[in-house]
């Protein structure tokens, strides 16, 4: 956390002279206001996952410079399962916890939009997400507006980065693998295919900082390669997994409820019924084919008629 702190700060230093408040403003955002929203942001999924599964053990919430995770045993305890008590949740539950964090963005927003209507007294026609250095310097009104705007802008970002960047181990990474697993796909497939897109979607984030660099974004373009080596470290060690054979060991794909999968029919998934149906069926048509092509023919047995009696006679 003091790591992302600096960089911003850092990066709002060559304002001081001219712009003071400016620097008072990033300070907030990147202090108070940006550890609150990620906690927010954890303790819903903490929340969710001790409603789900009436479980106490999600005790911990960590904040770190890229965010925050919740420590929780959760879905992920294989033990239980293998000692007989089955799991402890579905994919389902998975996936709720995983939209939990998300959605905590969606009422900060609302409670932030709230709080700059009311400082402009319903007046809402100058909300923009950009910043004016001019804008934030003019009053007590000016500076608390523009607070307000980036604390909306803050979350709405968060929210579409955690549920719409399909890459291990972001929310949407999760999301995206348990919705595989859920209509049928195979553990090890799964796996590939999260392995796959998130290796996409981290070199997307790489070409896209140095970009932002190149444009002279400059804070969103560091903070963008640090989430790009993250998603990065991620993908080379469940990389490793699967070509080492301990994907079951896997902080995601070892989790009872990936691996003891509820067998009951899912979306987009053949029931047990419908299969057992098809399965027979099959059996039937490869039966039939395999008789049809043993029995003989009604002219081999003329033949065969006409020659024993040939003998005969």
């Amino acid at each position: 956390m003091f790591l992302f702190f600096l960089l911003e700060f850092s990066f709002s230093l060559r304002f001081i002279t001219t712009y003071p408040l400016y620097c008072v403003l990033v300070i907030i955002l990147c202090g108070p206001l940006w550890i609150a929203t990620i906690a927010v942001h954890e303790w819903s999924h903490l929340w969710m996952s001790r409603r789900i599964l009436e479980d106490e053990r999600c005790l911990e919430i960590v904040i770190w410079p890229l965010g925050g995770y919740t420590y929780c045993d959760g879905l992920s305890v294989i033990s239980i399962a293998a000692e007989g008590a089955g799991a402890r949740g579905d994919l389902k539950d998975d996936m709720a916890i995983a939209a939990a964090g998300p959605s905590a963005h969606i009422p900060m927003v609302l409670f932030w939009f709230a709080f700059y209507a009311a400082i402009n007294r319903g007046d809402i026609s100058d909300f923009t997400f950009r910043s004016y250095l001019t804008v934030i310097s003019s009053d007590f009104r000016g500076f608390f507006s523009t607070l307000f705007e980036q604390a909306c802008l803050m979350n709405i970002l968060l929210f579409w980065f955690n549920l719409f960047l399909p890459a291990y181990p972001l929310d949407g990474g999760r999301l995206m693998t348990s919705s595989m697993l859920l209509m049928g796909v195979a553990l090890n497939k799964a796996a590939l295919l999260t392995l796959f897109v998130s290796t996409l979607v981290s070199i997307a984030l790489f070409a896209w900082s140095i970009a932002s660099l190149v444009d002279g974004i400059g804070i969103t373009g560091v903070l963008t390669i640090f989430v790009a080596i993250f998603v990065s470290a991620e993908c080379y060690q469940l990389y490793s997994s699967i070509v080492g054979g301990k994907l079951r060991e896997h902080p995601l794909f070892g989790r009872d409820c990936y691996i003891f999968r509820d067998p009951r029919p899912s979306l987009f998934q053949m029931s047990s019924a419908a299969r057992n149906i098809s399965a027979d069926s099959g059996q039937r048509l490869d039966q039939s084919a395999h008789n049809m092509t043993m029995a003989p023919s009604e002219t081999d047995l003329d033949q065969g008629r006409s020659t024993q009696g040939t003998d005969i006679n």
